[in-house]
């Protein structure tokens, strides 16, 4: 989402503020089984940078995923411009950091409002505003951002990468993301409530573009998949999107989600 604010439900501000991604990033992406590595939640423009840090109290969901099952992550805190956290990942194996935070209501003015869906695909809804005469009327939006990261713990062998978290909206590797090398490709499939996500808008970079001009954009096809050509060596994110219309909040019209994947790229 572009043109954002972050304001009290309800209460119509300019926009002054484009919306950021966001993202979870290692302090390294291949740990030796029983290290500490350090997470970092990044919002910015400009990957994988952070220009402001999600409180705590914003946080509905922060756990690491290994072969042996899913522990919460404890001891969150603001450090700077991020949100960080450690983990002690103890064996070998991949491990999939898992964040959420709490669904927040926005509202944007018309114009803003619509200029946003054109930019995330959201032609369904743009048609759904325009057939009920609602294209003149402030969009009201409940979001929340989703992010995952994944782990290359010491000779990671195990399938848990493929395993879905349950997310309202999800990003799922159909390879392992350990030994990608620039050159491959990555298939991955996008999962909304647990079903394939068909016509998802995806979208890929890494660091160096900014302001949303992603280097790759994709839609999933008919099982929400897509494959991601990757071209350089380094820290990677693929992105999707979704918005909802929402029946019976007094607060908002539209329900959405923000969702991320970060990667590591090997020369």
């Amino acid at each position: 989402m572009r043109r954002i604010l972050r304001t009290l439900p309800l209460l119509l501000l300019p926009v002054a503020l484009l919306a950021h991604d966001t993202w979870l990033m290692p302090s390294t992406f291949a740990p030796k089984p029983g290290a500490s590595v350090r997470l970092r939640l990044a919002t910015s423009m400009a990957f994988p940078t952070s220009e402001g840090a999600a409180a705590p109290d914003r946080i509905a969901r922060f756990t690491l995923r290994t072969a042996a099952g899913s522990q919460s992550v404890a001891g969150y805190r603001v450090e700077g411009n991020f949100l960080v956290a450690d983990v002690t990942p103890a064996t070998a194996g991949h491990a999939v950091a898992v964040l959420e935070t709490k669904p927040r209501v926005l509202v944007m003015k018309p114009g803003e409002f619509n200029e946003y869906l054109k930019e995330e695909g959201a032609q369904q809804v743009l048609a759904a505003r325009a057939t009920s005469g609602q294209s003149n009327a402030p969009g009201r939006e409940r979001y929340r951002k989703i992010t995952k990261t994944i782990l290359c713990v010491g000779d990671a062998k195990d399938a848990s990468f493929a395993q879905p978290d349950n997310l309202w909206l999800e990003i799922i590797p159909e390879r392992s993301t350990c030994g990608l090398k620039s050159g491959d490709t990555l298939s991955v499939r996008v999962l909304f409530n647990g079903t394939p996500f068909a016509g998802a808008h995806l979208a890929a970079g890494y660091e160096g573009p900014t302001g949303h001009n992603y280097p790759v954009n994709l839609l999933t096809d008919a099982q929400g998949r897509a494959t991601v050509k990757l071209d350089r060596a380094g820290a990677w994110y693929v992105r999707t999107h979704r918005i909802l219309a929402i029946a019976g909040d007094p607060e908002a019209d539209w329900q959405s989600a923000f969702s991320t994947l970060t990667f590591e790229v090997l020369k």
